[in-house]
C-alpha cells in the first residue's frame, strides 16, 4: 500500500494528458503530442483507466466528466481549450506557438473546442482498442 501511495504522489508531480481511449481523434492527437514533445516530459493516461480519479482530488474533477482531452499540471486540472494551449507549451517549435493563442477569448476558443469534441467520432471514428505505443513511448503511459 505504501508503494502505491508513493506512486500516486510521484504522478501528481508530472504533467499528464488524459484522453478518451476509444476516440480515434484523441488517439491521433496523443500520437501528435508524442511525436512533437521532444523533451518527453508529458505523460498519458486514458480517461477510462482510473488514473484521473487516483491522481486528482475529487473536488477538482468536473462533473460530468468530459470525455475528451484533459490536462493535469501542478495540481490543476485543465479542460477544453485551456488544456490544449497548455499542452502546446510542451511541443517543439513551431507547434509551441499555439500556446500564445490565449489572446483569443476563452468563450470562442471553447466554442470551437466543443464543436470539434462533439464531432470527433465523425472526424476520426471510434476504436474498440487503444493504440499500441512503441517501446520508447510505452514508459510515458500510465
Amino acid at each position: 500500500m505504501q508503494s502505491f501511495t508513493k506512486d500516486i504522489e510521484k504522478l501528481r508531480t508530472r504533467a499528464i494528458v488524459f484522453y478518451d481511449g476509444s476516440c480515434g481523434f484523441c488517439q491521433a492527437s496523443v500520437q501528435f503530442v508524442l511525436r512533437y514533445n521532444t523533451d518527453q516530459n508529458l505523460y498519458f493516461a486514458p480517461l477510462e483507466s482510473g488514473v484521473l480519479e487516483a491522481v486528482v482530488p475529487p473536488e477538482k474533477i468536473p462533473a460530468p466528466l468530459p470525455d475528451s482531452i484533459l490536462f493535469y499540471e501542478h495540481g490543476k486540472l485543465l479542460t477544453e481549450s485551456e488544456a490544449i494551449l497548455h499542452i502546446a507549451r510542451y511541443l517543439k517549435f513551431p507547434f509551441s506557438l499555439f500556446s500564445n493563442f490565449r489572446f483569443i477569448p476563452l468563450s470562442f476558443r471553447n466554442f470551437v473546442y466543443r464543436f470539434i469534441a462533439r464531432h470527433r467520432y465523425k472526424i476520426a471514428g471510434q476504436r474498440e482498442v487503444c493504440m499500441l505505443p512503441s517501446p520508447e513511448q510505452r514508459r510515458r503511459f500510465i
